[in-house]
């Protein structure tokens, strides 16, 4: 009978364990939902936005989550699992301390996997927010000994500790981790192709303050050498927009700087093809793939006809066109539907129309294309236009060009000479 009572109870240890641990989830879950849950309400109402309502709406959630973390933290003892759903529910209600103190507990006895992994993210939040650094350096330093790691979590955590060592001013501190934001970034870029606006964003902050870093170690040679770097991984990418924000820091640094000459050594260029254009129209041009044009110097001009800027480089791209086709030189015309034509809205077959007639009558002697959405604004890292990418006879991006300013297209010119006069 005792045999029979003892394996009853270390059947019911068993059983209990991951029933406890699936109820602390479905604790979690249910804080976590909830303004989700109030919205989705909200929305069948068809209630107007406020901002009180907003505003009381998240304190609710808050309430709930402190609520149900006072229902786990009553029982006498707690398995990691609960002690991990415990901790993110009081970070869901924002209460710093125990929060902090509950994700510290976690990884004493947890060091390993996804949950001790996002236990370091809220360990180095909180212990930033208290102005405990040096807890915060710790588990970002284990964070980086443990598996599974995550690029974008990585640069998070080290930005974090690099804005508190810039606000006090530890200078070196502050470089070693804007490195370590910039190698995640990077990272991001590899694996995350398609979140081009993130990556830029990524890219942009660690090099502004990796580059202030080594500045305020009297160390501007490092500064340029890596500003150069992200100029040519901008390249790479393709990214306009990353492009136009290394080159502004890198004329901060040296005024009067010729651009093209800083791709001067192919072997230092990276290696790798730019996307293909998607396009739904093809305008007096037969659809083509770029690797199709290997061997020639291609012109990619991002354009819009309402573009007032792009109207004053189109009489230059229709002169190189003119002036270098022979000696290899593709020019290609990139826009898409906006909607809109001369100020009033047009459908897709009107603004097709509007396309070509606007083509006949500036006398445009290259080709256009026409796509239906953002694709390859977005993996070309274009935010503004004009923009445009010279790619070689190889195919890689060799200079990128922004804007209508005179300077810029005589860079732009000048590497074209270069590229048409390379084998």
């Amino acid at each position: 009978m005792i045999f029979r009572l003892l394996a009853v109870v270390v059947l019911f240890l068993l059983l209990s364990t991951p029933v406890f641990a699936q109820e602390a989830q479905a604790l979690f879950e249910d804080a976590n939902g909830y303004l989700g849950r109030r919205y989705q309400e909200f929305n069948k109402q068809n209630l107007p936005y406020d901002p009180k309502v907003e505003e009381k709406t998240k304190q609710e959630q808050k309430d709930l989550a402190l609520r149900n973390a006072g229902i786990l933290r009553e029982r006498p003892s707690l398995s990691n699992e609960e002690v991990y759903y415990l901790g993110m529910l009081y970070h869901l209600a924002e209460d710093a301390d125990n929060a902090l103190a509950t994700m510290q507990r976690l990884l004493k006895d947890n060091p390993d996997g996804v949950q001790a992994q996002t236990a370091r993210n809220a360990v180095v939040l909180y212990s930033i927010r208290k102005g405990s650094t040096a807890d915060a350096v710790a588990a970002v330093t284990a964070y980086a000994k443990h598996q599974p790691q995550n690029s974008d979590d990585r640069y998070r955590m080290e930005f974090l500790i690099a804005d508190a060592f810039l606000r006090a001013k530890d200078y070196p501190s502050l470089a070693t981790h804007a490195n370590e934001m910039l190698a995640a970034s990077k990272s991001f870029a590899v694996t995350n192709k398609t979140e081009s606006f993130k990556r830029d964003d990524m890219l942009v902050k660690s090099g502004l303050l990796l580059s202030d870093a080594y500045l305020k170690n009297n160390q501007k040679e490092k500064a340029i050498a890596m500003i150069e770097d992200l100029r040519r991984l901008s390249l790479s990418l393709p990214s306009a927009n990353l492009y136009r924000r290394m080159t502004n820091r890198l004329l901060v640094l040296q005024p009067g700087l010729e651009l093209h000459k800083v791709f001067a050594d192919v072997s230092a260029l990276p290696a790798t093809a730019p996307p293909e254009i998607i396009a739904t129209q093809w305008i007096d041009q037969q659809a083509v793939k770029l690797s199709d044009l290997r061997g020639k110097v291609v012109l990619l001009d991002f354009w819009a006809p309402w573009c007032g800027p792009c109207r004053i480089t189109l009489p230059k791209f229709s002169n190189w066109h003119d002036t270098y086709k022979d000696k290899g030189l593709f020019v290609l015309g990139i826009t898409k539907y906006y909607g809109h034509a001369d100020q009033r809205p047009v459908t897709k077959d009107e603004e097709l129309v509007y396309i070509r007639e606007f083509k006949k009558r500036n006398r445009l002697p290259y080709g256009l294309v026409v796509g239906d959405s953002t694709v390859n604004d977005l993996n070309y890292g274009v935010y503004s236009i004009p923009t445009s990418f010279l790619l070689d006879r190889k195919g890689m991006v060799r200079f990128i060009s922004i804007g209508a300013d005179e300077d810029e297209l005589v860079e732009l010119e000048q590497m074209i000479k270069k590229l048409v006069n390379e084998d």
